[in-house]
């Protein structure tokens, strides 16, 4: 007999599938409920609505992909590009959720927003507990600079692909995202203006 966990772990993962192939405002309770072949109201009892299945959605998919993100992230560096072709190819439907998300606007953009800079609060936490991030004047101002960049990336992540030529899990992609974002993380890529004067002539 299946568990009242499963059968809720199944419904969301339908959901989430649908959201991100369909959008939020194309994807009803009553689709869903057809999708997985069950009632509506079984949809009700487990979730009370759309709005709170919405929520738990992005609330989870958030959640697992962000601890895959922070284990390939506290891997050895010479397996970080392997590691983000393992993430993006299994996670295309997250990032196509996310992407729905931010594109709905309003309340469910604003959930993921939220979600994504505690999440992003929460690695530079753990990244200070290893020994791995340096001195942060504003540590909150960093985490918010990195969830612009990384939902950024989700939102125009078909232009990406365009621009660098290939779809982001494959090897020559991901070798360049992931080695750009090495350097501007751990290096940056601007000389300060006052060693530059002498250069420029000013």
């Amino acid at each position: 007999m299946r568990s009242v966990h499963s059968t809720r772990d199944q419904l969301l993962s339908i959901a989430v599938e649908m959201f991100a192939e369909k959008g939020f405002a194309g994807t009803s309770l009553r689709s869903i409920a057809k999708q997985a072949e069950v009632s509506p109201a079984l949809l009700v009892h487990h979730f009370g609505g759309k709005d709170a299945l919405v929520k738990e959605a992005i609330s989870k998919t958030l959640g697992d992909w962000v601890a895959d993100e922070k284990a390939a992230m506290l891997d050895d560096e010479s397996h970080q590009v392997e590691n983000w072709q393992s993430l993006a190819a299994k996670g295309t439907t997250s990032l196509n959720f996310f992407r729905q998300a931010l594109l709905a606007g309003g309340e469910y953009s604003q959930r993921l927003f939220d979600a994504a800079f505690l999440e992003s609060e929460a690695l530079l936490d753990q990244m200070q507990a290893v020994g791995r991030l340096k001195d942060i004047s504003d540590q909150q101002t960093t985490a918010l600079m990195m969830t612009i960049s990384g939902l950024g990336s989700v939102l125009f992540m078909s232009q990406i692909e365009q621009t660098l030529g290939g779809p982001i899990s494959s090897d020559q992609v991901a070798s360049r995202l992931v080695n750009a974002n090495q350097k501007m993380m751990q290096e940056g890529v601007f000389r300060p203006a006052s060693t530059t004067k002498g250069k420029t002539g000013n």
